[in-house]
């Protein structure tokens, strides 16, 4: 055989075998029958796939409640009316040495505050500041008379039910009321324990700056002091915590 350009080819029979050889590998085999046949039309088989179970939600929390611990002030009225004046006029006694005074302190001190709405230990404190010996008859260099140096212009003004500022009711009802209006009249508690203490812009009283930081230190010594007594007694209660579920 020629192609276009002359040449002539000669058939090699071992190059034709050769190259039936080759197709032969490259695609798979030769056929060998309808069953060969069968075999290469016939489908893979499918494998079986397994689906996996959707995963479970995570449980949802459970709701905790919110306790909301009554605070010392919460708690000294909590003492204060199961046990009167009594865990007061100990504290008073310890630091004065003086129980029969201290009792008597500490049962106008409790009467006045439920009168009042204010905390015995805060009025406790202005007293232990203001007059630590628990001397009735102390005058001070201003003209400050009594238990929680009240001075002599504010007598018979509050209904109390004496004017006389050495009496001890009569001085702690005073005082007490007296503290009460600045509370009400004033910005802050500091406001208002500034001006029980004559303090306007620091030229009245020496130091009185320092005076509001004082009181409300003792305040709460006091009340620790109450706790504690109360505490080991044993009449606090868990009632003092209110739960809610907000």
């Amino acid at each position: 055989m020629a192609d276009r350009q002359g040449h002539v080819r000669t058939f090699d029979p071992l190059a034709a075998a050769l190259v039936i050889a080759a197709s032969a590998c490259s695609s798979g085999g030769p056929a060998t029958g309808p069953q060969s046949t069968q075999a290469v039309l016939a489908p893979a088989p499918v494998k079986a796939v397994t689906v996996a179970a959707a995963p479970k939600p995570a449980p949802r929390p459970r709701h905790r409640p919110h306790i909301r611990w009554a605070d010392s002030t919460v708690l000294e009225r909590a003492v204060t009316t199961r046990l009167g004046y009594q865990p007061l006029a100990d504290v008073l006694t310890r630091r004065t040495r003086r129980p029969e005074l201290a009792d008597r302190a500490a049962m106008a001190v409790v009467r006045e505050s439920r009168r009042l709405n204010l905390s015995p230990s805060l009025l406790a404190a202005v007293l232990l500041i203001e007059n630590r010996a628990l001397d009735t008859a102390a005058v001070s260099s201003q003209g400050a008379v009594g238990l929680m140096q009240v001075m002599p212009v504010h007598a018979g003004s509050y209904g109390c039910a004496s004017t006389d500022l050495k009496e001890l009711d009569a001085n702690i009802c005073h005082g007490a009321r007296l503290l009460r209006l600045f509370v009400v009249r004033s910005s802050t508690l500091r406001v208002a324990l500034r001006r029980y203490n004559g303090c306007v812009h620091g030229t009245v009283t020496p130091r009185c700056s320092r005076y509001p930081t004082r009181v409300l230190a003792t305040a709460a010594s006091v009340r620790r002091e109450m706790l504690r007594l109360a505490a080991e007694d044993g009449v606090i209660v868990p009632g003092t915590a209110r739960r809610s579920l907000d």
